[in-house]
């Protein structure tokens, strides 16, 4: 089912956007696809919204089977919605009363807002409001089907460990009471009422702080009134818009939150206050006293002496404060993700697929981002599961147009192919990547904890985006009795996977690096079946890390290695002599930048090194010699002869040449900075591991007097990774989710 999302405005800091980008998470989770469209698309955010010109299109050509449409004032776009043909829906986030703005440019908004409301009511089928007194005014315009579903937040975001640590070091200070507010600096939300709170709490303590967190324009009317209030008074900041990490300090520093507001719908600050383990002092406005639910503290007179009063003894009164906090994170359940989707679910009128008629064959989907001869890692591993799947089931793999992992640029022909038993559906992918803005992008946001916005932000840039994959598992993943999934950082799997995830094995290939700290990333490691993890290090990191995970099981790769013959190799490419052999994409990311480095520095004491594999580096260097691409037989051949297989990667889930090696009966001198190619040089006891160039040198000596013993040993552990085991471990995955389906 597609279920696209119609916005005024999808900007970066928009409350708006990110209810766009939690709405969009929560139909997945539901088994619905589709696209958000906005009237207005901050630049940089252009890959998470499309024009809301586009969605007219979209509805007549392909036919889209619900629009929601988020209303919360006056927007031409309420028309477009009317005049689409496909069922609609609003989400209702309240219209602020044009009372509070009378004599200026916005009170005409908010007067059309509320007549949009009422007009629009006659054609929605479906109306829902983000809290009850959001339902209640939909049920007074008009509304015939209306529902609740809250907005939620995801309490570990707001963690201490979230924390910009320069920030908190620069806000503390124990001995100042400090009272935060975030919200857009408007009228409706009363800033000059904090500021009169703010000089009563001066007369307790002259270090007292006021925070206003929000943006603001800095030459408007209000913003000028309220400046000339402040004069006088020391302790009052106004930050403007802020970056999340530093937002959480905020919070994690305040003695309490509080609300002078006097119209909220919901209140989102309301409930990041809780998650933030801070105190909420709130005015008793629209939608606050359900939104606390009876924990903080509500009051309904500003008695501002009272109040100041009450804050300064949760400052000095920490057992207080503390019953204030525990209430509050009780109550945070009741905002949760799981929360919100059982309402929607409830709300929605779509009934589940009809269940197709069984085939003779089990149907299996392989999900990865690329799919093409010589590619690597886990779309080697995608590709060899495939084959050995297709032997007993019908296996069908969807991924993208692309061969190149770097720019994801179109190089197959979109549709269907047969390679050999297996059936190839490629998508086309919508945008190539540019890595030069990609790694820009990354090192902002591998600097300081982010919100969703800029994590699906980052995601999205980074690709593949195959919208057509992600449609094709709405509207045909029910034909399918299992998926397979890979790996854990590409859009296809963070936005696949929720679509089918009852019934979707995921092979993560997750290893410690920086993406994995994102909190996008949690429910793709929850809500799988089961995580099929290569190796014990990468399960033990998984469950570090997310601690709510899925059950796992460490099955890894098989490695079955053909005849080889090492005269042979040397004799094709002319080589004499013991040498270091590594066979990979020749890149810094495989740590192949840092292993010419220390060759160059080492070279006296050293073997010829040979690199073998696509480059996108210009390697010229002494003692090194590349071979370009080569063939599987080619590849097993080198390893036979090599005196050892270096491995410099320091990020591994499982590190298949590794396999490969010992299957060849050669160690390796892996980098030890990977607990996973540790744990796999331990294990077998056929190599060496180097942290620094002395102990490379070490690790070379140690193979070179041990070379016959470690050739045993690696032969026997390459062994004990049949693919009959690993097939096996499979084939019980897929017959557990079949018996629980039937």
């Amino acid at each position: 089912m597609v279920i696209d999302q119609l916005i005024p405005s999808f900007m970066s800091g928009d409350a708006m956007g990110q209810a766009a980008l939690h709405f969009q998470r929560l139909l997945r989770r539901l088994g619905h696809d589709g696209n958000i469209y906005a009237g207005e698309i901050d630049p940089n955010l252009n890959l998470l919204a499309l024009p809301a010109s586009q969605l007219t299109s979209k509805v007549e050509n392909q036919g889209a089977d619900w629009v929601f449409y988020h209303h919360g004032i006056a927007s031409s776009l309420s028309s477009q919605l009317l005049l689409l043909k496909c069922k609609k829906g609003l989400i209702y986030h309240n219209i602020t009363p044009a009372r509070f703005y009378r004599g200026t440019a916005l009170e005409e908004a908010l007067i059309s807002g509320r007549a949009q409301l009422a007009a629009m009511a006659p054609e929605v089928n479906l109306a829902i409001g983000v809290s009850q007194y959001n339902r209640k005014e939909l049920d007074a315009a008009g509304y015939q089907n209306t529902h609740y579903v809250p907005l939620f937040v995801e309490p570990a975001r707001f963690l201490a460990d979230n924390i910009d640590a320069k920030w908190l070091n620069k806000f503390q200070a124990p001995g100042a009471p400090t009272v935060l507010s975030v919200s857009r600096t408007v009228a409706h939300k009363r800033v000059e009422d904090l500021i009169a709170l703010h000089s009563e709490m001066l007369r307790l303590n002259p270090l007292a702080r006021l925070w206003v967190v929000g943006g603001y324009e800095p030459g408007g009317r209000y913003f000028k009134r309220l400046q000339k209030l402040s004069r006088g008074l020391p302790g009052i900041v106004f930050f403007g818009r802020l970056s999340h990490a530093k937002l959480v300090a905020c919070y994690r520093a305040a003695t309490v939150f509080v609300s002078m507001s006097e119209h909220e719908g919901f209140g989102v600050p309301l409930v990041e206050s809780m998650a933030s383990e801070l105190p909420v002092i709130a005015f008793d406005a629209g939608a606050v006293k359900e939104t606390m639910g009876g924990r903080g503290i509500v009051f309904t007179q500003k008695q501002f002496p009272f109040l100041a009063d009450l804050i300064y003894r949760l400052h000095r009164d920490p057992t207080a404060r503390q019953i204030l906090v525990e209430g509050q994170l009780q109550r945070l359940k009741d905002f949760s993700v799981e929360t919100a989707q059982s309402l929607l679910k409830e709300a929605l009128p779509i009934p589940a697929p009809s269940r197709p008629k069984a085939p003779a064959r089990l149907q299996i989907g392989i999900i990865v981002q690329r799919y093409a001869e010589h590619s690597g890692g886990a779309e080697a591993h995608a590709a060899q599961l495939a084959r050995r799947f297709s032997k007993a089931w019908d296996v069908t793999v969807l991924t993208s147009c692309a061969a190149n992992h770097l720019t994801w640029e179109n190089a197959f022909a979109a549709g269907e192919t047969a390679e050999g038993a297996v059936r190839v559906i490629r998508f086309p992918v919508l945008k190539a990547r540019r890595m030069d803005r990609f790694n820009r992008l990354s090192k902002d946001c591998f600097s300081e904890v982010q919100d969703l916005v800029h994590e699906e932000h980052w995601l999205a840039e980074q690709g593949p985006l195959v919208p057509g994959l992600i449609d094709h598992l709405a509207r045909e993943g029910h034909r399918y009795n299992a998926f397979v999934a890979f790996t854990y950082l590409y859009a296809p799997t963070v936005w696949g996977l929720p679509l089918v995830a009852k019934k979707t094995l995921m092979v993560p290939t997750a290893h410690d690096e920086p993406p994995l700290r994102f909190r996008l990333y949690d429910e793709v490691f929850e809500l799988p079946r089961v995580l099929m993890c290569n190796t014990p290090e990468e399960e033990a990191l998984i469950r570090r890390r997310f601690p709510r995970a899925a059950r796992s099981r460490v099955v890894g790769v098989g490695v079955e290695a053909p005849s080889v013959d090492a005269r042979r190799f040397r004799l094709k490419f002319g080589i004499e002599g013991d040498y270091l052999f590594y066979v990979g994409r020749l890149e810094e990311g495989k740590g192949i930048a840092e292993l010419l480095t220390d060759y160059h520095f080492l070279r006296g004491d050293l073997p010829q090194l040979i690199l073998a594999g696509t480059s996108t580096m210009n390697i010229r260097q002494s003692g090194v010699r590349t071979l370009g691409r080569i063939d599987d037989q080619d590849k097993f051949d080198g390893l036979a002869g090599a005196l050892a297989t270096v491995i410099p990667s320091r990020y591994e889930s499982l590190s298949l040449l590794a396999l490969e090696s010992f299957a060849s009966r050669t160690p390796v001198l892996a980098n030890g900075a990977s607990e996973v190619l540790a744990g796999q040089v331990q294990r077998s006891r056929a190599g060496a591991i180097y942290n620094n160039r002395m102990t490379f040198i070490e690790g070379l000596r140690q193979i070179r007097g041990q070379r016959d013993a470690m050739s045993q040993r690696a032969g026997s552990y390459a062994r004990s990774h049949s693919w009959e085991k690993v097939m096996s471990a499979y084939q019980q995955e897929v017959e557990k989710i079949r018996g629980q389906a039937s």
